[in-house]
């Protein structure tokens, strides 16, 4: 199927799996979310919208590292500034200037931003908005809807919890998002104990109308405090995220991923009453908060952001890749097991079960032509402004012949003979 070559991959992932868990430090960057014995588990460097492999092998990547990258890999621009800054020095004794005025830029493109706290992960964000909510009205219960990182007040409401304990597993109910009588249900539940609702408030195909308007109403109405979680949004459709696209505001909202082009910068931004209490002795403080090298980079990274047709490219390429890929699905006749999911910065392809055959087998499948092809995917891709027209013609190019490829697995009810090694297993599975 494919001439590429990956040696030096399994040789790694070997020695990698006897001192690393899954032989990552991200589950969905493990081996486990790559399917067949043809996959580049290591990644050496990247240009633009490729990268390359430890073996040699070259890919277009809609991974992007799992959505950070929103200009391109190895930007001369945001190098330029990182080199800068890394001459003054990278972490100091006392704040910096570029604290204050990536602060004010924030502030200045996110609706809801009166003040700015820097931290490094997304999960770091979204649980200081909680702690704040908190401590602001007195409350412990929390309504979570979407993914909100690893911390225990989040993943005590999934099935991965699992050395969370019971009593803080309690602390967090859960609604449907698109349903807000679901988010209803849950105040009338529990009058006067909800401290915030936290959301994704883009998930899917996104916020049907008047839903993100019922949730805030809800909310304000009920006493507590509306956080969007903005890491997956914010700077990928548009600079201020969800809140500038569909004009909600929240009271706070946490910014990750792609506010730095891959450098690890995240931050909660929100109404200046919720952020102060901060100095009231609400304790959230970390050490590398103010780490200058991602702060160079994000303030770079926005500067090219906000240049004229930026976010127009990657609408539009996306848009594309979205439409022309929806035809080639019609034409193969696969409507019934392929799903088009997403917006078009954030989409991709979610596969049905169909028979004996699950949704792993069957992605497997379409994900391994597509290595062959060199098109680097988990299903849901992401864009970047660099990539560029002739990187989508070659995947849906790639496109074309996996979904060949899915059709025969139709045809004889089974992978084998097709899929050249295990299926993908992911060890957490988003709806």
């Amino acid at each position: 199927m494919s001439d590429k070559r990956f040696d030096r991959s399994k040789e790694l992932l070997q020695r990698s799996l006897r001192v690393t868990p899954v032989g990552a430090q991200t589950y969905s960057k493990s081996y486990r979310y790559f399917s067949g014995n043809h996959s580049p588990y290591f990644l050496d460097r990247g240009k633009a919208g490729h990268v390359w492999d430890v073996d040699g092998n070259e890919f277009i990547d809609f991974i992007l590292a799992l959505g950070p990258v929103t200009i391109g890999y190895n930007n001369q621009e945001i190098n330029e500034a990182i080199i800068k800054q890394l001459e003054k020095g990278i972490t100091f004794s006392q704040a910096t200037a570029v604290e204050v005025e990536l602060a004010e830029k924030l502030i200045e493109i996110i609706p809801c931003a009166e003040m700015v706290r820097f931290f490094k992960n997304g999960c770091d964000a979204t649980t200081a908005a909680v702690r704040l909510s908190r401590a602001a009205t007195g409350r412990e219960l929390v309504a979570v809807c979407g993914y909100h990182g690893m911390h225990d007040w989040y993943i005590g409401s999934t099935e991965h919890h699992r050395g969370v304990p019971q009593c803080v597993c309690d602390l967090s109910v859960t609604f449907e998002y698109n349903n807000s009588a679901s988010l209803e249900k849950l105040f009338d539940q529990f009058q006067h104990k909800i401290a915030a609702v936290i959301l994704e408030p883009v998930q899917g195909n996104g916020p049907e109308t008047g839903f993100l308007e019922q949730v805030q109403d809800l909310t304000e109405k009920n006493g507590a405090v509306l956080i969007f979680d903005e890491i997956v949004s914010g700077f990928r459709l548009a600079l201020g995220g969800g809140q500038e696209c569909y004009k909600v505001i929240p009271d706070m909202a946490a910014f990750g991923k792609g506010m730095a082009n891959g450098m690890a910068l995240s931050a909660v931004v929100g109404k200046k009453n919720l952020l102060k209490l901060i100095e009231d002795g609400i304790f959230i403080s970390t050490t590398f908060g103010g780490e200058t090298l991602s702060i160079a980079a994000a303030l770079k990274t926005i500067e090219i952001l906000q240049r004229p047709g930026s976010f127009k490219h990657i609408w539009n390429i996306a848009s594309r890749l979205m439409e022309e890929s929806a035809r080639l699905v019609r034409k193969q006749g696969l409507d019934t097991v392929i799903t088009q999911w997403g917006l078009a910065p954030h989409s991709g392809f979610m596969f049905n079960r169909f028979g004996a055959l699950d949704q792993e087998e069957l992605f497997s499948v379409y994900q391994q032509r597509l290595i062959a092809c060199g098109i680097l995917t988990v299903g849901i891709n992401n864009f970047c402004l660099e990539h560029t027209a002739e990187d989508i013609s070659r995947y849906l190019q790639a496109i074309g012949m996996a979904l060949e490829d899915v059709q025969k697995t139709l045809d004889q009810g089974s992978s084998k003979g097709i899929l050249q090694g295990p299926a993908i297993n992911p060890i957490f599975k988003r709806n």
